[in-house]
């Protein structure tokens, strides 16, 4: 298995694989040790648009007996910074890892040249805040 433990790696391991014409919302399962266990499309979309639900990607999470996760999503726009869309959909699945102990460690915005990290970005410190 791959150890995973940045941003830059699930850049480097999804690039390729991201489709560049429509959103997609990828999860990376992790194990304590932050080795990948598997890594699965959980949603596509269009353009500029993918809709999600919890109840998919923690499936996703439990049927592979994660530790820990990361999603991962593309912008066809080129445009990597986080709408408010993304920072709502990453606030409410940080708090359902928390309720199911499988914590979300980082959501990766890509592009096909550049990507953002929210953690990277500090903001799942913020989360860790009064609104948590």
């Amino acid at each position: 298995m791959t150890e995973l433990t940045s941003s830059a790696q699930a850049f480097e391991t999804l690039k390729t694989i991201i489709n560049p014409y429509a959103e997609e919302l990828w999860v990376i399962a992790l194990s304590p040790q932050l080795q990948v266990i598997a890594t699965e499309m959980i949603f596509r979309g269009t353009a500029d648009h993918c809709p999600t639900h919890p109840r998919d990607i923690f499936r996703f999470l439990i049927l592979k007996n994660a530790s820990f996760f990361m999603m991962a999503h593309n912008h066809p726009s080129s445009s990597v910074q986080p709408s408010d869309q993304d920072l709502i959909t990453t606030r409410k699945m940080h708090n359902c890892g928390k309720l199911f102990q499988i914590p979300l460690l980082d959501h990766i915005i890509f592009s096909e040249r550049d990507y953002y990290s929210m953690a990277d970005n500090g903001f799942f410190k913020r989360l860790k805040g009064p609104r948590t």
